[in-house]
């Protein structure tokens, strides 16, 4: 048998040993006992040898975060975890494993991994006045030749702008009419 740091088990196998060591009430060497006791092949169908590494430990603490987040798991008041009813109903629903795509389908897993990496919006710029002018100008029906600012500015552009978004509505609000 081969031994080896490089094999992992899969976060399915992961989590699931997980929550039936948390619903049986196993402290935290207990898990770590269970999944090095886990069976793992290399891509020939060797069995691994799991070694009790910084690598497996974090992956343990990863999975078992996100089984907190989700819901599924609860740290009693002396750091061992314990199993949620939804914990228990996830163990029957999937009694193969459970990887952050059955997480993602749980609301509390899916907000929390939302909000810690969500894009940061960036505060929109309010329009320049000189587009609501130009586009109260082309609903007014007022010729291009109207844009009071000089042509060699910002505000002439949106003016402009808004000018034509105005012609466009209106052009789009008669086809619908006749549709």
């Amino acid at each position: 048998m081969t031994t080896t740091t490089d094999y992992i088990p899969g976060d399915p196998a992961l989590m699931l040993t997980i929550l039936r060591s948390a619903s049986a009430r196993l402290g935290k060497e207990a898990v770590r006992n269970k999944v090095l006791s886990l069976f793992c092949c290399d891509d020939d169908g060797r069995q691994i040898i799991l070694e009790d590494t910084p690598t497996l430990r974090s992956r343990i603490e990863y999975a078992t975060s996100h089984l907190k987040m989700a819901g599924l798991l609860r740290m009693s008041a002396d750091g061992t975890p314990g199993i949620t009813s939804l914990g228990e109903a996830m163990l029957i629903t999937y009694p193969l494993g459970i990887d952050d795509g059955v997480l993602c389908s749980l609301p509390a897993f899916r907000n929390r991994i939302y909000s810690e990496n969500a894009p940061s919006m960036r505060a929109r710029p309010l329009p320049n006045p000189a587009y609501g002018y130009g586009f109260s100008a082309g609903l007014g029906a007022h010729r291009l030749t109207e844009n009071p600012y000089p042509a060699d500015c910002r505000e002439h552009e949106d003016w402009l702008m808004g000018w034509d978004e105005a012609l466009d509505q209106d052009k789009r609000e008669k086809e619908t009419l006749l549709s």
